[in-house]
This record gives structure tokens, sequence and C-alpha cells, in this order.
């Protein structure tokens, strides 16, 4: 790794810190759509972040027992290997791990929240029944999601700490589908 002299007194120390990124999103958003037609209803919610930068902590290799991302074994493992990516060791002998602009990433995405779509049978073809309103729907959460940071999951969680914009390799948010039906008798 090689640290920027930012002070030019020939030595890298803590005088050469300098802010290189902000977890706070310069905008968050959400918009949902809605729609029916003879019957069928369609319902998506889109939220996301534009502005914000990711602290990937996970990617450290001196953090023992921590979830990485796949990307990781393309890491300095010998000559003709990585040049970006240090080696994973936790003795860390040239301080590799230290806090640098290599960690920080765009966290800006966009994601299908939440998605349902559904069906409410006629009232021609429920009253034969014996039920007042019928309606099946799938639905799903957390669908797709678009984004160029490439850990686990842009939409970290703190796991506990108070911090923001840092990403220590929490699992990510799961995908669920869902079927179901609503009936009114």
């Amino acid at each position: 790794m090689r640290f920027v002299d930012l002070n030019g007194d020939g030595v890298i120390s803590d005088a050469d810190k300098t802010k290189i990124g902000k977890g706070m999103p310069d905008w968050t958003y959400g918009v949902t759509l809605s729609a029916d037609w003879r019957g069928i209803d369609m319902n998506l919610f889109f939220q996301g972040t534009i502005g914000n930068d990711v602290y990937d902590f996970s990617q450290r290799g001196d953090i023992p027992l921590n979830n990485r991302p796949a990307w990781i074994l393309d890491r300095w493992h010998g000559e003709n290997t990585s040049n970006r990516i240090p080696r994973m060791t936790s003795a860390n002998p040239n301080g590799n791990w230290r806090s640098s602009d290599l960690y920080v990433k765009d966290g800006s995405y966009m994601r299908l929240k939440s998605a349902q779509l559904g069906y409410t049978l006629p009232l021609d073809i429920t009253r034969k029944i014996a039920v007042q309103r019928l309606r099946v729907y799938v639905s799903a959460d957390n669908l797709f999601t678009f984004t160029s940071y490439d850990g686990f999951d842009p939409e970290i969680a703190s796991g506990g700490y108070t911090t923001i914009g840092i990403d220590r390799g929490i699992y990510p948010q799961s995908r669920t589908v869902s079927v179901g039906a609503n009936i009114t008798f």
C-alpha cells in the first residue's frame, strides 16, 4: 500500500489524515407505483440513496472471522497477482490495514424494496362459494438492487454500532417471496 504524505514532512503520520468520504447521503428517496385493471392490481415500492460513501470495513484482512465478499479472492497472494488488494494477514507488517480511500466506495443505490401482484376474483364467481371477496397475491421483498457497490449490501445495517456508512460485513437483507389470499365472508 502507498499512503500520501499530505503535509509534505516526509513522514506518514496522523498529521497526514484527511476526510475521504461521508456516510450520510445527499438524498434519500422512495417511490411508490400502483395500478389496477380488471381485478389485477400491482404495487411497487422503490427506495434508495444518492451521494453517500461506504467504508468497506469487511475488506480489511486484520479483522478475524469476518464475512467477506467473493472479490476478496483476487487479493495479493504472490508474484504477478493483485496489485490493488493487499494480502490477507492479521499480522499487518506494512500497516496496509490503516484507513484509506481503498476502502471508501460509492454507496448510492436503488432497490425494489417491495412488489405485490394480485388478482381479485369477480363477484359472480365468489358469491357461488359464499365468499364476499377473494383476492390472491404474490409479493416479494428486496427483489432487485441497482448499485455499483461491491460489498454485501449498500443498505448497510449498523449491527449494534452507532456509526453510519460503515460496512462491517453484516449479513445482507434477505429476499423473500410470499403467496397469500385475502378472503372476506
